[in-house]
């Protein structure tokens, strides 16, 4: 995650809710403590999360903020464990009542394609995202629907298997709400599916919103895949967020990441825009 920002602000923040997504991630509902107001942030950006370890006090971490910078009464954030010094104790001790620092806004991610759809210069948009890569995706799909953007979206989100999915619950008022946007999921190590055990991987999916969802197994993610289903990906603008192998690849195994599949695909590097999440 960037760390650029231009000004930050320090709130100490209260956890009213919390949801759990997956065995290893959980989704936090934060309200200001001392009556401040949140702080004004655009989607993509993020946020400095405070806590004392046991390795060491007063740490942090940055996080992808999850919620739409419209919906101003809360701010949410999700993490997951990376089996990293950070998250697993944050999930295991944050409960419902807790106060923490937060700071931020920080970062530039997706800011120039928001500017280039409000100025009418662009009308698709490409999400690729791994795991908790959603995140910021989510905050922008969210943003799309409070404000009325006119931009097609497709969001191609990778994991292992369904129990990896993050926002199952979530997902399909993303697709309800949001009449232009279309949804991947690719589960990498999941074979044939049957078609009723493929619509219940998102919870309260509608028949009529069945035909704007796709899957893929078995399989990693290939240019191909983007552009037989994005007529016009050549003009699209291309948002990437997941783990460094997601996005660069791995060199010693041989294997492209989503970074290089664009490339080497026909994509423009001036459209592609990443953002990397570590250990945390």
């Amino acid at each position: 995650m960037s760390e650029v920002s231009l000004k930050t602000t320090r709130l100490v923040m209260s956890v009213v809710d919390i949801r759990e997504e997956t065995d290893e991630c959980k989704t936090y509902r934060f309200v200001s403590a001392l009556n401040q107001e949140i702080f004004p942030y655009k989607p993509g950006q993020d946020v400095k999360l405070y806590f004392d370890t046991p390795l060491k006090k007063n740490d942090f971490r940055l996080y992808s903020i999850a919620s739409s910078p419209t919906r101003r009464e809360y701010m949410e954030l999700t993490i997951k464990s990376e089996h990293g010094q950070f998250a697993p104790y944050f999930l295991a001790q944050a409960k419902v009542g807790d106060q923490y620092v937060v700071e931020g806004p920080y970062g530039r991610f997706l800011s120039k394609p928001l500017k280039m759809i409000e100025e009418k210069k662009l009308d698709t948009l490409v999400f690729l995202a791994a795991s908790s890569g959603i995140v910021p995706f989510r905050c922008f799909i969210e943003y799309a629907i409070d404000t009325g953007l006119d931009v097609d979206i497709w969001l191609f989100y990778v994991n292992r298997t369904r129990l990896d999915l993050i926002y199952r619950r979530l997902l399909a008022k993303l697709l309800e709400g949001y009449p232009k946007l279309r949804l991947l999921l690719n589960f990498t190590r999941e074979h044939e599916i049957s078609k009723p055990e493929l619509y219940e991987v998102v919870y309260d999916l509608k028949d009529e919103l069945k035909e704007r969802i796709d899957f893929l197994f078995a399989r990693r993610l290939e240019f191909n895949d983007i552009a037989s289903r994005v007529e016009n990906w050549k003009e699209a603008w291309y948002g990437i967020c997941g783990g460094a192998r997601f996005i660069a690849g791995d060199r010693q195994m041989g294997q492209d990441g989503m970074m290089q599949k664009l490339e080497k695909g026909g994509v423009e590097r001036s459209r592609i825009e990443i953002d990397s999440y570590g250990t945390k």
